[in-house]
């Protein structure tokens, strides 16, 4: 039977061949989140040379949300910040993420193996370790690269990938479903729109939604996003990307 069920995941999600992302080293991406139209807080994304000691990588991809004042002191506060090391293939090397949630500390570490199984995650909750068991196949990756791939899918492509992220293993599946202009902090553009489903794969009842507009030009930049988190639908919006300006108030 369990042979029978590997032999349906890989049908479901197949090794793909998937474009090797790009990235500018330097960038810096800022986003505004709301809920609803209210604001709840911001989310940047860097890309960087590693660090001297990392001789196998070739970039340090980083992430960081934050809760704004009022909902950490009316809602309660959440901070996460997490990194990430790419091989020159793109392939993921290690993730590393922090999350404070009120007085809450979780860590979590991954070393990402050669093989598919169980994947060796290192966890701490305030301090103290706490166990994550967590499998996936060839391939997986972290969220931060994972969102770098997206970006260069060619328009009609379907994608599915495995992701780690939220101490779980996610099948990621969508594609880039239409060209659309649309209307940002940053101006109007003209983008394409990744629609994708993600699903746990311990159990597929849990299943979250999202939308991702980038600029249809050479840099896709990722300009907006929609989705589910904790239960409530988020909307990310760049608000500072390198080379991009505001536009001036009429």
């Amino acid at each position: 039977m369990a042979a029978m069920l590997a032999l349906l995941v890989a049908s479901l999600c197949p090794p793909q061949h998937l474009p090797a992302a790009k990235f500018a080293a330097g960038e810096v991406l800022k986003y505004r989140l709301d809920a609803l139209g209210a604001d709840v807080g911001i989310f940047e994304v860097r890309a960087e040379p590693p660090p001297e000691s990392e001789k196998t990588a070739v970039a340090q991809l980083s992430s960081r949300a934050k809760t704004n004042a009022f909902v950490a002191t009316n809602i309660g506060r959440y901070e996460a910040f997490a990194t990430a090391l790419v091989g020159p293939d793109f392939t993921p090397l290690h993730y590393r993420e922090d999350v404070d949630e009120n007085e809450v500390h979780r860590g979590t570490e991954v070393h990402f193996p050669d093989q598919a199984g169980e994947l060796p995650v290192t966890a701490t909750k305030n301090g103290e370790p706490e166990p994550v068991k967590a499998r996936a196949d060839l391939g997986v990756r972290d969220m931060i690269s994972a969102l770098y791939v997206l970006r260069l899918l060619p328009l009609g492509q379907p994608v599915c990938m495995e992701v780690f992220a939220g101490r779980k293993v996610w099948r990621l599946s969508g594609q880039m479903a239409a060209k659309e202009s649309i209307d940002t902090p940053l101006g109007r553009f003209d983008t394409l729109r990744f629609d994708g489903d993600a699903v746990w794969i311990d159990d597929e009842r849990l299943k979250r939604t999202a939308h991702v507009w980038v600029s249809d030009d050479e840099r896709r930049l990722p300009l907006v996003a929609v989705g589910e988190v904790r239960g409530k639908v988020i909307r990310a919006q760049l608000v500072s990307a390198p080379g991009v300006r505001k536009p001036k108030k009429k």
